[in-house]
């Protein structure tokens, strides 16, 4: 596993927003992760969602990108988790599988927004940009 370590120290220092990238494949984490550090990110990033759960408890990131099938689990269920704890977060959803009945229950659930894979990347700037301001303005 590639999973990027960072305190919630060094997070402090660097007074970036911290996002956490749920996904199992490789490429697309790597993209994700590339394309937020450029955009001034800190990111940290699992494969699995028991993994992306440790991740989540110990680092409480601003946003997390997760993806709605995993090989332990879905994405969605872990949404409705992740907003009914103590420290819900800002979620978007991802899914090679494009179904409105998936997005509208993603949304439903309390995600922020929903991305298709493979990804456009304007769209996925426009979805980024968006987020931030709302981070901004929440903080």
């Amino acid at each position: 596993m590639n999973t990027q370590r960072v305190t919630r120290a060094d997070n402090r220092v660097m007074k970036k927003k911290l996002i956490l990238v749920i996904d199992d494949e490789p490429e697309i984490r790597s993209l994700l992760s590339r394309f937020l550090e450029r955009k001034g990110f800190s990111v940290i990033a699992a494969g699995t969602l028991e993994e992306g759960r440790r991740l989540f408890n110990n680092f409480k990131p601003e946003l997390v990108f997760l993806d709605v099938n995993l090989p332990d689990g879905n994405g969605l269920n872990e949404l409705k988790h992740i907003n009914a704890g103590d420290f819900p977060s800002k979620v978007i959803m991802m899914s090679a599988f494009d179904h409105n009945e998936v997005k509208n229950e993603a949304i439903q659930y309390g995600a922020l927004d929903f991305l298709s894979k493979p990804f456009n990347i304007a769209r996925l700037d426009q979805v980024v940009q968006a987020q931030l301001s709302n981070i901004n303005k929440s903080n």
